[in-house]
C-alpha cells in the first residue's frame, strides 16, 4: 500500500524500439536543414527514422518489456498513439494484440494528447491496477507520416519509435513506484494570438497539475525532471512551470534520439534504471506535454525483486 492507503503502482521492465539513427544534415527535410545551426545549438544531433508502422515498433518494444520481466501474461493493454492509422485505430490495436499473442487481453486505445499521450495512458493503467489489481502493458508508439520533422513549438526534431512498460501492483525487478499523478487540460490554450497569454495559460495549467500530483513534503526531495526532448528554452519553461530548476532536467538521450513523440519520458526512465543517476528511494518528476494538455507524475526509484 502507498502512504495514501491506495494500492501501490509500479512501472517496470521499461523498453523501447527506435528508428535508425540519422544525423540531422543527412535528412531530406528542407525545414530541418534551414535550422541546423539552431538545432545544433539546442543540443540536437540526430533523429530516428523508421519505415516500420507504429504497430510494428510497438510490438518490438512490448516484446522486449515482456522478455525483460520474464512473463507472457498481462491483464490489460493500453495502446497510446496519435499517428493516423492505416485502416482504423481499432485495427491497429487488434493487430498489436495479435502480434504479441494476446488476442484475448482487453485493450484500451489512448489518443488525442499528441506528445503527451503517456500521461493519460498512465492514468488509465494505474487506475486498472488500483481497482482490479491488474498488470497492464502500457505502450506508446508514433511515426512521422507526412510533413517536416521540425517541431517549431518545441525547437526540436520528431523521431519514430515506441516505448513500453508494465504497470502493476508489484515491481518486476528495478522499477519506479508511482507516488502521484495528475493531468490538466486547456483546449483553448492556443486561441490567443499573443504568445505571452498562451505561455501564462500553459504555466498556470501545469502548475495546477503539479499541485495535485505532488504532496508538499515531497516537493523539496525531487532530484530530477524528465520531460520531452525539446530545445533548451521550451525545456526551461516547462521545468519552471512545474516548479523545478531548469538545470535539474535530465535529458541524456536528447542528441542521440531527438523527440520521439510521447515515448521520451519512458526512454529517460529506462536510462535511469541502467545508470546510477538516481538512487533507491529518490524521487523523479515526469512531465508529459502537448500544446493543450499536461500531466505531472512523481515516481520513486525502487530495487524490486
Amino acid at each position: 500500500m502507498g502512504s495514501d492507503g491506495q494500492p501501490s503502482v509500479y512501472l517496470s521492465a521499461i523498453s523501447h524500439s527506435l528508428g535508425a539513427k540519422v544525423a540531422l544534415p543527412e535528412l531530406n527535410d528542407p525545414e530541418v536543414r534551414e535550422r541546423l545551426d539552431t538545432l545544433h545549438e539546442q543540443g540536437l544531433r540526430h533523429c530516428r527514422v523508421s519505415a516500420k508502422p507504429p504497430v510494428t515498433l510497438a510490438t518490438e518494444s512490448a516484446c522486449a518489456t515482456l522478455d525483460r520481466a520474464n512473463r507472457s501474461d498481462v491483464d490489460t493493454i493500453v495502446y497510446c498513439s496519435d499517428t493516423p492509422p492505416h485502416v482504423g485505430r481499432s485495427r491497429d490495436l487488434w493487430d498489436f494484440q495479435l502480434s504479441i499473442d494476446h488476442p484475448a487481453s482487453p485493450g484500451i486505445v489512448v489518443g488525442g494528447s499528441a506528445c503527451g499521450n503517456l500521461g493519460p495512458g498512465l492514468a488509465i493503467a494505474s487506475s486498472q491496477v488500483r481497482t482490479e489489481g491488474s498488470t497492464v502493458l502500457l505502450v506508446t508508439t508514433d511515426r512521422l507520416t507526412a510533413g517536416t520533422r521540425y517541431l517549431a513549438n518545441g525547437e526540436t526534431v520528431l523521431s519514430d519509435g515506441a516505448a513500453s512498460c508494465l504497470v502493476g501492483p508489484r515491481p518486476e525487478g528495478p522499477s519506479f513506484a508511482l507516488r502521484g499523478l495528475a493531468s490538466s487540460v486547456r483546449a483553448d490554450a492556443e486561441q490567443s494570438s499573443k504568445s505571452l497569454a498562451v505561455a501564462q495559460v500553459t504555466a498556470r495549467t501545469i502548475g495546477h497539475a503539479r499541485s495535485r500530483a505532488v504532496d508538499p513534503p515531497s516537493a523539496h526531495n525531487i532530484k530530477l525532471l524528465l520531460t520531452g526532448h525539446y530545445g533548451r528554452a521550451p525545456r526551461a519553461f516547462l521545468a519552471m512551470s512545474a516548479g523545478v530548476a531548469p538545470e535539474h532536467v535530465h535529458h541524456p538521450r536528447l542528441a542521440d534520439v531527438g523527440h520521439c513523440f510521447s515515448a521520451d519520458v519512458l526512454i529517460g526512465l529506462a536510462d535511469l534504471l541502467q545508470s546510477d543517476t538516481v538512487a533507491n528511494g529518490e524521487l523523479v518528476m515526469l512531465l508529459t506535454a502537448s500544446p493543450r494538455s499536461w500531466s505531472v507524475a512523481i515516481v520513486e526509484r525502487v530495487e524490486g525483486s
